[in-house]
């Protein structure tokens, strides 16, 4: 993904999400790899895992997260209150896979990870608690139109696009031709390609010439821009994910508040980027980015952020 580029109104689903919350290249292969669907055991279970079978991220230790015994006793006095400011719970890896074992995950999507798993860069795939999360926001905001920026593997988009409504659509930004169709194959597969309008090339030139057309559109006083990508001028998309180029990320950030509706949702990854945001000594492009990015959008006025750590962090960025 770093080479990629209701019965409830608007404004009560807004509150609802802002209330209760607070993605390498791989080669194309053919004949995916399919898994016999089986039901899941009862917990406990031994070698799930999955996390842990994915490579390290670059200048990051396998331990981060199932921890040493030291940590896994720091898991414990935190679940009890032991920590000395705030309230959370550190993530062993038994722990991470008990949680995991707790929500249902589709065949589809399993596939997909069973598949990004043997790829060098399998890190950059979205966790699975992260695409359980969107689709709950998706179905909390009813949305029907949604963006992605940065596709890999079509892990998130394949989770987003299950979760839309069967008249739903998402456009899938992706510059690399190849894991873009390594993408399609899967949806075809999962049955979502009708909801999924994938597009490849340059994200940011892309979505301008989208912004371009609806400025245009409302300048001259239509309802509509004529090429069909808008269902009106009045910021048409409910949700967009951005996970891509993150020396770019704030202007795709840009970009996505012109096309998202009052009401509607931003969500940004790897804001925490693997801990290094708070590392003193790093000092790469990429890593003082995301810091800066992660200021402004502290000081926005034009959305409501919260930040999870859910997979790499997560900004939910609900627009006002």
């Amino acid at each position: 993904v770093l080479f990629g580029e209701a019965p409830v109104t608007n404004k009560h689903a807004g509150m609802v999400v802002a209330g209760v919350l607070r993605r390498a290249r791989g080669p194309y292969r053919r004949g995916l790899p399919s898994r016999p669907a089986a039901r899941r055991p009862p917990w406990p279970r031994e070698g799930v895992g999955r996390v842990a079978s994915r490579p390290a991220p670059p200048g990051t230790s396998s331990s981060s997260r199932s921890g040493t015994g030291k940590d896994n006793a720091a898991a414990v006095s935190n679940a009890q209150g032991g920590a000395k400011e705030g309230k959370y719970t550190r993530m062993s890896e038994d722990l991470y896979d008990y949680m995991l074992q707790l929500m249902p995950v589709d065949q589809a999507l399993l596939d997909v990870e069973e598949y990004t798993r043997d790829l060098p860069a399998g890190h950059m795939q979205s966790s699975p608690e992260q695409i359980k999360l969107f689709a709950l926001l998706i179905k909390l905001l009813g949305a029907k139109r949604a963006i992605e920026i940065g596709v890999f593997t079509g892990y998130s988009a394949l989770g987003i696009a299950q979760a839309l409504p069967d008249d739903g659509v998402l456009y899938a930004f992706e510059r690399d031709a190849n894991v873009l169709q390594v993408a399609k194959s899967f949806w075809s597969k999962a049955g979502v390609s009708h909801k999924i309008k994938p597009v490849e090339g340059d994200a940011s030139e892309k979505i301008q010439a989208m912004v371009d057309a609806l400025e245009e559109a409302e300048a001259e006083g239509e309802g509509e821009v004529k090429d069909g990508n808008f269902l009106d001028t009045e910021a048409p998309f409910d949700f967009a994910f951005i996970d891509a180029n993150k020396r770019a990320q704030r202007r795709y950030f840009e970009l996505c508040l012109r096309l998202v509706r009052p009401g509607g949702l931003i969500v940004v990854d790897n804001v925490l980027w693997y801990g290094r945001v708070v590392d003193g000594e790093r000092r790469d492009k990429i890593t003082q980015s995301i810091r800066e990015l992660n200021t402004f959008l502290s000081e926005d006025p034009r959305i409501d952020l919260t930040v999870l750590p859910v997979g790499d962090g997560i900004a939910l960025c609900y627009k006002l």
